[in-house]
């Protein structure tokens, strides 16, 4: 099996994390290459928790609910890959290229490592869907508004990612997030060509 180098975009409530995961659990068991996975929120947590002096300005950031300035997003994408990558290993990245910068970064990295031929699986699902899972979800900051705040902000700032990295001549694949979870994990393998 060849190293698979995959970005994933999708809004809130899109199920990216359990696709992701699905897709990690996958690829460690069919193949003996290890898995880098960039989960950039929880990237940003375990900076805030080590209650560093970066950290705590990444924790005030978290908490207030705001974007986090490109640089920060764009070092810890760079560090894991840097620090980890041997060669070998397959690429999975969620919640990356939220912005012109991050995009590029991660693109021109891609590329430097020789795995421009990365693959981007987009989850779309309607905004009544990501409102419902996502309430469902319980956490205490997840109200209707923020949700659809949220909602729009990532039209607005992520999804022209895709339009950029698209122009970079990037495969998008997108993703029917609606059905359950299983059969999305199908049709991820499928646009992957990993099935089987």
């Amino acid at each position: 099996m060849e190293p698979v180098t995959v970005l994933f975009f999708g809004s809130q409530g899109a199920g990216k994390g359990t696709q992701v995961k699905m897709l990690v659990d996958l690829l460690k068991s069919k193949s003996d290459r290890g898995v880098i996975h960039i989960d950039m929120g929880q990237e940003l947590r375990n900076l805030r928790d080590t209650g560093s002096y970066a950290g705590t300005f990444t924790g005030t950031v978290i908490d207030a609910g705001e974007r986090m300035p490109d640089f920060m997003p764009i070092y810890l994408q760079t560090k894991k890959i840097v620090d980890n990558l041997t060669g070998p290993e397959h690429i999975i990245a969620d919640g990356l290229a939220r912005g012109p910068d991050q995009t590029r970064a991660f693109d021109d990295m891609m590329q430097f490592f020789k795995r421009d031929n990365f693959q981007i699986i987009n989850l779309v699902i309607n905004d009544d869907t990501a409102v419902k899972r996502l309430l469902a979800r319980g956490r205490n900051d997840d109200t209707e508004e923020a949700i659809r705040k949220r909602l729009a902000w990532t039209k607005t700032q992520v999804f022209p990612q895709l339009q950029l990295l698209k122009e970079r001549g990037r495969t998008i694949h997108e993703i029917d997030g609606e059905p359950d979870t299983e059969t999305i994990h199908k049709n991820v393998l499928t646009a992957l060509k990993l099935q089987g």
